[in-house]
């Protein structure tokens, strides 16, 4: 455990490259791994199911998001796929640029293969030969009303499809609940959103009202929360392999018919976990 400590405090003064591939650090992610053990093996009890192994070469990870920015669904998986396969295969996480700017975890989260969200790095990284996890969703997604905590929300958003057709990649759905136990979140607040111009202000969508710790009441643009022991339930699908050609991605039919395969997959397999209640503050044995 020190020496994952001792591995943060060293990281925390790195500069932050957010479309660096170069920054990550896969002796980092070695020294921090015991580290982050301990929060996904007993305080979210985390458990990951794999369908099928990861084949070798480039794949597009496409996960569901959960429950605004405090809750690890992110490391959760890259740690998942640490272990199966150690940090020395190349892995990346698209991430929003916010998260980047808090001080010190910038740059661990740099460190661990997080790279700003954007086509260009996603296709670098693939190119490269990477796993890339993405989560299209993004806020809206993350930020769902608890009522609707087990549907897989990616509104209009298109473009990792677009991405695997292009790179003639395959998409390997992952589903996670739990985290929304996490806090309450009552309403997404898109339209306080837009009212407030948020989209173009601070790239957000939302502007959620609800309750988490340590905030209480929170409302506006959503803040790092402090979540609960909630166990996190997780599930990596088999490949979704389309045998279509790169032009594809400029047809919105096949765009689209790729897209519902993968979110009714997806939705098929929350429905399941659910079923299961093997997550949450309170999970079935």
């Amino acid at each position: 455990m020190k020496d994952g400590l001792a591995a943060l405090a060293e990281k925390a003064r790195d500069k932050v490259r957010p479309n660096d591939l170069e920054a990550r650090d896969p002796r980092f992610i070695e020294r921090a791994m015991p580290l982050l053990g301990m929060l996904y093996d007993h305080y979210f009890r985390a458990e990951t199911e794999l369908e099928e192994p990861f084949a070798p070469g480039p794949a597009l990870v496409v996960g569901n998001h959960n429950a605004m920015t405090g809750t690890p669904d992110m490391f959760c998986h890259m740690l998942a796929f640490w272990r199966l396969y150690s940090p020395a295969r190349v892995s990346y996480g698209l991430m929003h640029d916010v998260p980047f700017r808090f001080p010190g975890a910038g740059a661990w989260l740099n460190a661990a293969g997080a790279i700003a969200a954007n086509p260009d790095n996603a296709a670098r990284a693939l190119d490269r030969g990477a796993a890339v996890l993405v989560f299209p969703g993004g806020d809206i997604d993350a930020c769902k009303p608890f009522s609707r905590r087990y549907e897989i929300e990616f509104g209009k958003r298109r473009g990792f499809v677009r991405t695997a057709l292009r790179h003639q990649v395959p998409i390997v759905p992952v589903v996670s609940v739990g985290a929304h136990h996490s806090l309450y979140i009552w309403t997404d607040g898109r339209r306080i959103a837009e009212a407030l111009k948020l989209p173009m202000l601070a790239r957000s969508n939302v502007a959620p009202l609800g309750v988490a710790l340590p905030w209480g009441i929170i409302a506006g643009i959503p803040l790092p929360h402090l979540p609960p022991p909630v166990k996190i339930h997780t599930r990596i699908l088999a490949p979704i392999r389309s045998d279509l050609p790169p032009s594809a991605a400029d047809d919105p039919d096949a765009v689209e018919d790729l897209f519902e395969r993968v979110r009714s997959a997806m939705q098929r397999t929350m429905n399941d976990l659910k079923q299961q209640g093997r997550h949450g503050l309170f999970p079935a044995s």
